[in-house]
């Protein structure tokens, strides 16, 4: 049994046991893996009792997509599991308003990178770029200068930038991860400015060469869309779908999923690929994924290259390890030698994940009268429902907006030390105090005091300097009523 079996999703297979009694024999469950039938269904109407809600409790996961379905009868539960498939892709998507709230936010946080950056380029990618973002998803921007910037002078520049942000009443809990093996800054917006997580590096071009290499197999499988995001919302209930966490990235997955249509392992008809609302193929599909990567996968000898279409050799890659044989090993489609997957150290839990969502589903009993197999295994959180929620006000109320006037980046606290510079002059300090955003960098062709101020009324106005040595003066007053010295 693979890592973390025993405990670690104890509810998708108790949720199966605790289902309620449906009608017909206890063993009438009919087999995922046929074919789907595209046969006309016949509607009927949900009948309610009225006012049955007493004594119900409040669940903390919730499966809204299912109450646009209604009642329909369904000649095999790969079809009804295709239209909940449809029907949760449909609801999961951003709405007008998250979209509008997540641009707006974007846009306020590319403004204060220019402040830093004045001459570099700042492009969004992942899921974002995609459109294939959970509504709690993180927003990863990179910034591109246009010469090369070593490890150490991108590690200052990110802190500098940090500190613009802090002051800028944007975000809170700034974070520069300067050890990784792609140093960023991971930021959470405020609430007033709708909780969105952010993630900034420098120079890290790949996942934007990687726009137009996803976008085309986008269009290729449409099959491939739904079922990246509802792996995605699976992973995101068990909370693994963070690399950083041992789980699996956003670009994993989507990797992961190309190589599956690629594959084929079960061979199913291309037009379930090319045209899945056509054969209504998407319930098989998921099956066949999750029992792929669950149970047939070849982990200990080969990895996954959607460049070339096919699994390889681990041994040929060099990739094959003796203390992890079973690691997970994805080839970067725009770096060869970079392996995708490295960072999954969780990847018996994220088996064992799929192994049991595929038994859940496959053990789900099918009838009309119970029909919410795909709730088996994912579910929206209490959380994710008021956070919408809350986009959706603060948009349509013009809060957002207001808000994000109000914000000014004030000057960004620097260290002062009288003996700092003994021994050494201005000119062995790339990073001298220039102007009123504090720092200027030679090497990334930044300069503050060119740049506009932006945001709405405040007592705080720009800080003046006059040059001389980097010292500031006429400073503003400080809020209890004495001047900064």
């Amino acid at each position: 049994m693979s890592e973390g079996s025993s405990s670690l999703h104890p509810t998708l297979l108790d949720r199966i046991a605790e289902a309620p009694n449906v009608s017909g024999p206890s063993n009438a469950v009919l087999p995922i893996t046929e074919k789907p039938s595209t046969r006309r269904r016949k509607s009927c109407k949900r009948k309610r009792a009225p006012n049955d809600t007493a004594n119900v409790e409040t669940p903390s996961w919730h499966t809204p997509w299912n109450e646009t379905l209604g009642m329909t009868q369904y000649e095999s539960k790969a079809q009804r599991l295709h239209d909940e498939i449809v029907a949760f892709v449909t609801y999961i998507l951003p709405t007008t308003q998250e979209r509008r709230a997540r641009e707006l936010v974007i846009a306020r946080v590319r403004e204060l990178a220019r402040r830093r950056f004045n001459n570099a380029a700042i492009d969004t990618f992942g899921s974002v770029a995609q459109n294939l973002y959970l509504p709690e998803g993180d927003t990863d921007l990179v910034i591109t200068t246009y010469h090369e910037v070593d490890q150490s002078a991108k590690k200052r520049a990110l802190f500098q930038l940090s500190a613009l942000i802090k002051n800028s009443a944007v975000a809170h809990d700034v974070q520069v991860i300067h050890r990784a093996r792609v140093p960023l800054i991971s930021f959470k917006t405020v609430s007033e400015l709708g909780s969105f997580k952010v993630d900034i590096s420098l120079n890290a071009t790949d996942g934007v060469k990687a726009i137009p290499i996803i976008r085309e197999y986008l269009d290729k499988m449409p099959a491939l869309r739904y079922l990246i995001l509802i792996v995605k919302s699976l992973l995101s209930k068990d909370r693994l779908n963070s690399a950083s966490d041992g789980g699996l990235s956003s670009y994993a997955v989507t990797c992961l999923v190309i190589s599956f249509l690629q594959v084929n392992p079960q061979n199913v008809p291309t037009k379930f690929i090319e045209n899945p609302m056509e054969s209504e193929s998407l319930g098989r599909l998921l099956m066949d994924f999750l029992d792929y990567y669950g149970n047939t996968f070849p982990y200990s000898t080969s990895y996954i290259s959607i460049t070339e279409g096919k699994l390889l050799s681990k041994e040929s890659k060099g990739w094959a390890s003796t203390t992890h044989p079973e690691n997970l090993c994805i080839q970067c489609p725009i770096n060869p030698d970079n392996d995708v997957g490295r960072p999954t150290s969780k990847i018996g839990h994220i088996r064992t994940l799929f192994r049991e969502a595929h038994q859940a589903l496959q053990n789900y009993p099918f009838s009309d009268a119970n029909g919410n197999i795909l709730g088996a295994i994912l579910g929206v959180s209490n959380e994710t429902l008021a956070h919408r929620q809350h986009l959706r006000e603060i948009v349509e109320s013009g809060s957002l907006e207001r808000t994000l006037m109000d914000t000014v980046p004030l000057q960004p606290t620097i260290p002062r030390n009288r003996h700092s510079n003994a021994g050494r002059s201005r000119k062995s300090q790339p990073y001298i105090l220039q102007s009123s955003y504090g720092l200027r960098d030679p090497h990334l062709n930044y300069r503050a005091d060119s740049l506009p101020i932006y945001g709405g009324p405040s007592n705080v106005g720009p800080v003046r300097s006059s040059n001389r040595g980097g010292r500031l003066r006429d400073a503003p007053d400080d809020p209890r009523g004495r001047r900064r010295r």
